[in-house]
């Protein structure tokens, strides 16, 4: 009787240890990608409340992930040991590359589903269109900065100007810094982001009476949510349908504005991102190579 008991026993743990097993190798686990940030660091953590949110939604355990370089996002993507993942404008142009799916783009502070760059003067410069330019000093942020160069600099481009012969052009490494010198009158243009003005208010509060607009890019997309081709499609339909429901989710909204100025989700327009190539051929920018 104790041996049939024995038995028993012994065959029912090996249904319980063979059922936790399946259990184990059936949880599904998709992996969500970011690229490199300043605090890329502490990313993986500051990202786990909206894994968790986003996980929940769709039924699977979601993993955050951030790539040691721009590149190795974009391979992740197309080699599908990265699900999904958010982009800017240039890494998801690569990423199609490699047939990766766009499924929403975010949409920024504005409202709008990207920003703008810009070229400000000052009032006393005597600029007022793209051809009094001529002759003058540029500053620029860097030349792989989406909005500190790429945008400004093709808007300049296209208005005739050779930025190696007609002005005199230097990079200065931040967009702060370029205010500055703008304020400073040590050049006399600069390109930058929208509302550069009222991010450095307290650093530079002349900047608001003395600096002006003097050319505004088209719309430039904003972050996109990309999944990778491997990811199957109604996963693909039902991550799209979680981000959605999301946008109601107050507290997943607020660390989605504080991490990266996300303010809600829209369907991708794919003719932003034409323009993003059209300009980078004007600026004879290597997409490859932007960083």
């Amino acid at each position: 009787m104790k041996k049939l008991l024995s038995i028993i026993v012994s065959l029912c743990l090996i249904f319980v240890l063979a059922s936790c097993s399946n259990n184990k190798k059936e949880e599904k686990v998709i992996k969500m990608g970011f690229v490199p940030l300043n605090n890329s660091e502490t990313l993986i953590e500051d990202v786990k409340p909206i894994a968790d949110a986003l996980g929940k939604k769709l039924g699977v355990k979601i993993e955050a992930y951030t790539a040691s370089n721009y590149i190795g996002f974009v391979e992740g993507i197309g080699s599908g040991s990265v699900d999904f993942g958010f982009m800017p404008p240039f890494a998801y142009l690569l990423a199609k590359e490699q047939q990766a799916k766009p499924i929403l783009t975010a949409k920024g502070k504005t409202g709008e589903p990207g920003y703008y760059s810009y070229l400000y003067t000052r009032k006393d410069a005597g600029i007022n269109s793209l051809e009094d330019v001529r002759g003058k000093k540029v500053a620029f942020v860097d030349p792989s900065s989406t909005s500190g160069y790429i945008y400004p600099g093709a808007m300049l481009v296209k208005e005739g100007l050779s930025l190696e012969n007609d002005v005199t052009t230097q990079f200065t490494g931040g967009h702060d810094k370029s205010l500055q010198l703008l304020v400073n009158g040590d050049v006399d243009v600069i390109g930058s982001y929208d509302r550069i003005v009222e991010r450095y208010e307290k650093e530079f509060p002349s900047a608001k009476e003395n600096v002006v607009v003097l050319k505004q890019s088209n719309l430039i997309p904003g972050i996109t949510i990309v999944a990778s081709n491997s990811l199957d499609e109604e996963t693909q339909k039902k991550l799209k349908e979680a981000f959605k429901e999301l946008e109601n989710d107050k507290e997943t909204m607020e660390l989605f504005t504080k991490l990266f100025n996300i303010t809600g989700f829209t369907d991708v327009n794919e003719d932003y991102y034409k323009e993003v190539e059209e300009t980078a051929k004007i600026m004879n920018v290597d997409l490859k190579k932007v960083k």
